[in-house]
């Protein structure tokens, strides 16, 4: 499976993908920084940098939807 970056929600745990997510959006806090609002029913958010973003093994299809919910993705090591 390719390795693709993402985003974690914290809260359900579901990663959001930046280049395919519209759960993504830059933020109006300066140049580089994301916000994330992941959908209902978690509705959680938060602001990140693309340092913040890490390396997740996901199936195109994931990838394609935007985001993967736990067990379709695998932390890639750093």
């Amino acid at each position: 499976m390719p390795i693709h970056v993402g985003i974690m929600c914290e809260r359900c745990r579901k990663v959001h993908f930046v280049a395919t997510s519209s759960a993504i959006q830059a933020s109006r806090r300066g140049v580089g920084v994301y916000q994330l609002t992941c959908p209902p029913p978690c509705a959680e958010t938060k602001e990140f940098r693309k340092e913040g973003m890490r390396p997740y093994r996901v199936s195109h299809h994931v990838f394609r939807q935007g985001y993967a919910l736990a067990g379709e993705y695998e932390a890639v090591p750093e």
